[in-house]
């Protein structure tokens, strides 16, 4: 059974560490907003019949741009369709992939368990920031409408894109709860959680 100061150790290395992490210095925005905007790039930078998506760097609040053009459709001046929207890489993913990382380093578990946990953890973690910026690009279909032109949604699909954007893409603390959901599964077996479950039971007595 862990014991009451195993669980309180691990929670002052998990909040010493994501703080350190989460300091709002530029060198940690720079860095994540590149590794961002590359790796959108590589999963989404052709999209649909002929869409093409950039991920523009940008100053302020908003640090990327996301533009998406129809590259098969254009105005009478030669411009092409598009949408546009501005994200922060720092909300979308830098904050939950520290978030995790702290959670499974000051976990009070082995130490080839926590490696095995971060990779995992890490993938699953990536898989549902990708899906999200996948619904983003879905959502910038939707507003583009038939000018756009890239994407159509029958009525089941445009209620169900719409209902996802609403819980992903216009809030951050679904992601968050995923990011916990996603240390727990990688990081613990049934045993363990039981066991914190008894050493929360016994310091209540």
């Amino acid at each position: 059974m862990f014991k009451t100061k195993t669980l309180w150790m691990f929670l002052l290395k998990a909040v010493i560490l994501y703080g350190l992490l989460a300091l709002p210095l530029p060198f940690y925005n720079e860095m994540y907003g590149a590794f961002y905007r590359s790796m959108a790039t590589t999963f989404f930078e052709k999209f649909g019949d002929g869409g093409l998506v950039k991920f523009e760097k940008q100053e302020g609040v908003y640090t990327t741009r996301i533009v998406i053009l129809n590259t098969k459709k254009a105005r009478a001046d030669g411009a092409l369709y598009g949408g546009s929207c501005e994200i922060n890489p720092r909300y979308y993913g830098y904050v939950p992939t520290i978030l995790l990382i702290s959670l499974i380093i000051a976990s009070p578990v082995p130490r080839k368990r926590k490696l095995v946990a971060l990779l995992v953890g890490l993938i699953l973690l990536y898989a549902l920031i990708l899906f999200k910026q996948w619904i983003i690009l879905l959502t910038l279909c939707d507003q583009g409408g038939a000018d756009l032109g890239l994407m159509t949604f029958n009525s089941f699909h445009l209620k169900l894109l719409r209902i996802t954007s609403n819980i992903l893409y216009k809030s951050v603390s679904p992601v968050m709860y995923f990011t916990v959901a996603i240390w727990l599964l990688v990081t613990f077996r049934m045993d363990d959680l039981r066991s914190v479950n008894e050493t929360i039971r016994s310091a209540k007595k």
